[in-house]
């Protein structure tokens, strides 16, 4: 039973329960205790009354002590009391009506001639009440006070009968509260296997607040999961399908060599374009390793202060000549920016790849200007082009894998997100927009505190 919230929550409930019924128990007796007090108070007065009056009487019709005392004794023992003569300033027991205390010391009761006193014979307590009856000294009426429990004991079979009927009805709803209150989780947990068999199930968001903040959260779990098998499913057909193109090639020109299809004098085209297609898959390959390294968190990268303007020059420099063969200009405006923490070998690539993106989509006699400055502790560099500009909606598909404009035909779509995964690496992003003359590329890297 423990086991379980339901379980926990109904030994919870029980032991409330226990608790109150303990408080409540001692707040009973501590009730009965005062009636008993009471009861027997006001029982002990009435019962002590008649001896009371009657021995005053005879004593002033001249009967001695002992003679009312032994006229008594009879009528005292049929309500189970004792009837003693006690003297008045030594409270010493000069006659008892049962012979057994006499000699003995009787202690002083409670202030007033008729108010009650306790005193003890033996393993037995006896209740008294006292009056004053002249020179002769004390009357004391005594009764047992076991005597009196039949009170109690009348009260005893109600008040257990209540107990049990209350512990029976707080069992019954203490089971209900923990079946209601767990009823939304064992629905979650039924919604869960569903899942399981079937990602299009959600449960239903219902019961206390935390249970439903609990299913709202499991649903919003349930849908990025979709959404990521979706991705997973979509990136397993691109990535079947540009690996495809080039093993295609491979395999039919390697065929047609080994058949002999292809004379002597094509053979080395044939191996050449064989040899194209295959680095052409050491790319892919390496590139999409080096994207899941990177996102993953499991390749390496460098943390020292790197000055990101020379960084940047390298990058334009060294697409130099691939832009003036393609007949577009690189213009570049850095102003003094401050120093980034992160590997500088990883960063020529981010922009290497981003200004490549930018010389492919240019026609020929565009620029493509490259912009940077510091702001607000970040390093901003901005990228633009003057080609075609980005598909309406598509300004974050960009950054996927095996994406490709409508007029890229090489490549395999991997350059911008192996750079958005080295921003990303680097506490950074990079941001697509469409500008008045083409796209806009915006990488934002955090800048390097000063030493």
């Amino acid at each position: 039973m423990i086991g379980t919230i339901a379980g926990r929550l109904f030994l919870s409930y029980l032991a409330v329960v226990a608790v109150g019924l303990l408080v409540a128990s001692i707040a009973i007796a501590s009730l009965i205790v005062r009636y008993e007090n009471e009861a027997t108070r006001q029982r002990l007065l009435d019962i002590s009354q008649p001896f009371l009056v009657a021995a005053q009487n005879q004593i002033r019709q001249g009967r001695t002590a002992r003679e009312v005392i032994q006229s008594l004794t009879e009528q005292a023992r049929t309500v189970n009391a004792r009837i003693i003569l006690v003297s008045t300033q030594q409270r010493r027991i000069l006659i008892d009506s049962e012979g057994r205390m006499e000699g003995h010391s009787l202690p002083p009761g409670p202030s007033g001639d008729r108010e009650i006193g306790t005193f003890r014979e033996g393993d037995e307590e006896w209740v008294f009440v006292q009056r004053a009856i002249g020179p002769a000294g004390t009357i004391v009426v005594a009764r047992p006070r076991a005597a009196f429990a039949e009170t109690v004991r009348a009260l005893l079979p109600a008040v257990f009968a209540g107990a049990a009927v209350a512990a029976a009805f707080a069992l019954l709803v203490a089971a209900l509260l923990a079946r209601t209150i767990t009823r939304p989780l064992r629905e979650l947990v039924a919604g869960a296997r569903r899942f399981a068999q079937d990602q299009r199930a959600r449960v239903a968001v219902g019961g206390p607040r935390e249970v439903r903040e609990l299913g709202s959260a499991f649903n919003e779990m349930a849908d990025e999961v979709e959404r990521a098998r979706g991705t997973e499913q979509a990136f397993l057909a691109d990535i079947s399908h540009e690996l495809r193109t080039p093993l295609t090639s491979i395999q039919g020109f390697s065929q047609a060599i080994v058949e002999g299809e292809v004379g002597q004098e094509g053979v080395g085209w044939a191996a050449k374009l064989i040899q194209r297609e295959a680095k052409r898959l050491i790319r892919m390959v390496e590139g999409l390793l080096q994207v899941a390294r990177l996102e993953a968190g499991r390749q390496r990268v460098a943390r020292e202060r790197v000055a990101l303007a020379e960084v940047v020059h390298g990058a334009v420099a060294a697409l130099d000549v691939q832009a003036k063969e393609a007949g577009v200009e690189i213009r570049s405006d850095l102003r003094e920016l401050p120093p980034v923490i992160g590997d500088a070998d990883r960063l020529a690539q981010l922009f290497i790849n981003v200004l490549d993106n930018a010389v492919k989509h240019s026609p020929r006699g565009a620029w493509v200007e490259v912009l940077a400055a510091a702001q607000d502790a970040q390093v901003v560099v901005r990228v633009r082009d003057q080609g075609g500009g980005i598909p309406a909606g598509s300004e974050s598909r960009v950054f996927q894998r095996f994406y490709r404009g409508e007029s890229e035909r090489d490549g395999a779509g991997l350059g911008l997100a192996i750079a958005q995964a080295i921003a990303q690496a680097h506490g950074g992003r990079i941001e697509a927009r469409n500008v008045e003359q083409g796209a806009e590329f915006q990488v934002v890297l955090p800048a390097a505190r000063p030493q």
